[in-house]
């Protein structure tokens, strides 16, 4: 789905035509286009209007799913939190089943850490979440328990993917909070070498031992 298929902006975010009924309805965190390269992808960068906008690119990007079903007035819906720069899937929301006012309620609350949504094409949420699992499964990064149920809702994917992940041609790992910043170093080493990624330590209080390996 390309441009055209854009059919006006409401209170900022891009309204996507329905190009199937069966393809699950999908959202992303506004600004998600400027953590990745869409060179391969170029129309992909018009179903995100505000990025120019956005907060500070942290390389995290928040995918929502919602699929209709023809048995039930509810919608499966599934959620995934992407480190597209490193560590791929870092969490998954198995499906739930929602009524249209549950899903508006939840979709705002899923979104509040990030400055809005904008909907999208399943095409789209798949290349994001799968290409983002397959780029750090290669670095050494599985991920998370729930993702495969999660996975399910979204479908998968019809062909390669055309987005590229990482920063700057690298994995560039920030830590989290719950992190374990010298694991994650020595899983990265072993994939691409002391000089073949960056990091940046986002909580330099965890943990308390100093970290060698950090640059930028």
């Amino acid at each position: 789905m390309g441009a055209r298929d854009v059919v006006g902006v409401l209170n900022g975010a891009v309204q996507v035509s329905a190009s199937a009924r069966d393809e699950p309805r999908c959202w992303v965190n506004a600004g998600w286009s400027r953590s990745v390269d869409l060179e391969g992808a170029p129309q992909w960068a018009a179903l995100d209007p505000g990025a120019s906008d956005a907060e500070e690119v942290r390389g995290l990007v928040a995918v929502l799913v919602a699929a209709d079903s023809t048995r039930s007035a509810k919608a499966q819906v599934a959620g995934f939190l992407l480190d597209v720069w490193c560590l791929g899937v870092k969490n998954a929301l198995a499906p739930e089943p929602m009524g249209e006012r549950q899903l508006s309620g939840h979709r705002a609350g899923y979104f509040s850490a990030f400055e809005g949504h904008v909907p999208v094409p399943a095409e789209l949420a798949r290349a994001l979440v799968f290409g983002a699992a397959a780029y750090a499964r290669d670095l050494g990064f599985d991920p998370e328990a729930d993702f495969e149920a999660a996975a399910a809702v979204l479908g998968e994917p019809a062909g390669p993917c055309p987005i590229r992940f990482g920063r700057d041609g690298k994995p560039f790992y920030v830590n989290g909070p719950y992190d374990d910043p010298e694991a994650v170093a020595r899983t990265l080493r072993r994939a691409v070498g002391d000089d073949g990624f960056h990091c940046a330590i986002a909580f330099p209080e965890q943990p308390r031992r100093r970290l060698s390996w950090s640059r930028r």
